[in-house]
């Protein structure tokens, strides 16, 4: 990110893993592994900040095990205007009450005005990907992300997913007419990404022949 120019990002669309990485493989993460890697979430929050254009917003998926950590980094460089509840409309594993819902932190860089209808809800009911359809593990749909980029950006801007996995912000892009910048550190997701974003172009070349 510190090679993105200041003040050039129109929106910031990311889902980084929850937990912070470091309860996936079922260990709970202890203080001092929280101390270790605040440092690091300090500096992407500081980064996030830098580049996005003041007056614009900011979605950041999380669930309720990272969202009280991660709360105050958000909030040092944010002003956190809600917590959107996305009900997935279907039930995953867990043992105390199954999940069905993630949570989305929305801010906004400094002040700016609403640009979405002022009867939208904070909780948002759109289908995720069962076990058929999906390529990633953390894939969300992409009407979802497609949601965020019209309630905060116009044709032609510029949205930063910093956390890229299957490549869904991309191609939400693509379908609405913006632009995207993008990071993806695996090799496996990054092929993905790529794959999904030549099938988005392709198929927006094929409707504009059509059309």
């Amino acid at each position: 990110m510190k090679r993105i120019a200041d003040g050039s990002i129109d929106a910031i669309i990311t889902d980084p893993p929850y937990c912070l990485g470091l309860s996936s493989n079922g260990v709970k993460p202890s203080a001092a592994d929280y101390s270790l890697i605040k440092p690091f979430w300090t500096a992407v929050f500081a980064q996030f900040k830098r580049v996005l254009k003041p007056g614009k917003f900011i979605y950041l998926f999380t669930d309720w095990r990272t969202y009280p950590r991660i709360f105050d980094w958000f909030r040092a460089e944010f002003d956190m205007k809600n917590l959107i509840v996305w009900d997935f409309e279907h039930i995953k594993c867990g043992n105390f009450y199954r999940f069905s819902h993630e949570l989305i932190m929305f801010g906004i860089n400094g002040k700016g005005a609403r640009q979405f209808a002022s009867n939208e809800r904070d909780v948002w009911r759109l289908p995720s990907y069962r076990v058929h359809g999906r390529e990633h593990p953390a894939q969300k749909p992409v009407d979802l992300i497609e949601k965020m980029i019209m309630h905060s950006t116009a044709e032609g801007e510029t949205v930063l997913d910093a956390f890229m996995g299957s490549g869904t912000t991309a191609v939400a892009t693509i379908n609405t007419g913006r632009h995207f910048i993008g990071f993806e550190l695996s090799e496996e997701y990054h092929a993905l990404c790529q794959r999904r974003i030549a099938e988005a172009q392709q198929q927006l070349l094929g409707g504009e022949h059509c059309g």
